[in-house]
């Protein structure tokens, strides 16, 4: 297991492996109190904590929540693509056993009479972690444009939607081109059709077809959730 390259980041917001209960207990039961355990969960802890501060967080309760968020993240192998064998799933959960989650607070000193004082902390992935994506964004040669690493499919859908009404300006445009034979019926059907194929494009659907009633259709409705979210990935460097 020693050669093998991964990473640790947030579970995916349908993807949670672990639910917290009510009574603090934390197993793979979602049960009728269940919190999932993943990105957003991250994303709205860290909301919270900078609204509070340090200096309202007792150590006791930072090493609960450190407990907590060990139980968000994720093993995502990277074995194949260094030709290493892959991880088993026995594994990658001794890895997420013997992972310890800190909790840290940047500094910021309000000083009378000068500027303030920060620490910025950047943190740097292990294990050349980031050179494992790196040495494949560079095989792939030059093009324009660039999907981050950590685009989920959520993250195109929640782009697309924030769009719409951009997407929906580009296809009006279209009328002033002056195509022979081009009427306003015709414009008006483009400008529909726009509209509707960025609304299906933006809604989860089971395999019949059907929109899903799951977490991600919520997410899309709901700009806090989908901040808290962004938050979450973020904050468990996702982007590796």
């Amino acid at each position: 297991m020693s050669d093998s390259k991964y990473v640790i980041v947030g579970s995916e917001v349908d993807q949670a492996e672990y639910f917290l209960h009510d009574d603090g207990r934390i197993d793979r039961d979602k049960g009728a109190d269940g919190q999932p355990l993943n990105v957003e969960f991250v994303g709205k802890l860290m909301v919270d904590l900078s609204r509070r501060g340090p200096e309202n967080v007792s150590e006791a309760e930072l090493m609960e929540l450190e407990d907590q968020l060990k139980y968000a993240l994720t093993v995502q192998d990277f074995s194949v693509r260094t030709g290493n064998a892959p991880l088993s799933d026995s594994e990658r959960q001794q890895i997420l056993d013997r992972t310890r989650v800190k909790i840290q607070f940047e500094p910021r000193y309000r000083l009378d009479g000068h500027a303030d004082r920060n620490i910025r902390l950047l943190i740097v992935p292990c294990d050349e972690t980031l050179d494992v994506a790196d040495k494949l964004i560079r095989s792939q040669g030059d093009s324009k444009g660039f999907r981050p690493p950590l685009s989920y499919e959520m993250d195109k859908a929640l782009l697309m939607a924030s769009l719409k009404s951009e997407l929906v300006e580009i296809a009006r445009e279209f009328a002033a081109k002056g195509v022979p034979g081009w009427t306003q019926d015709m414009q008006a059907a483009l400008e529909t059709h726009m509209s509707d194929a960025v609304d299906a494009r933006c809604t989860f659907r089971d395999p019949t077809g059907a929109p899903l009633d799951d977490v991600k259709n919520e997410i899309m409705g709901s700009p806090v959730r989908a901040f808290h979210r962004s938050v979450g990935i973020y904050a468990t460097n996702a982007c590796r």
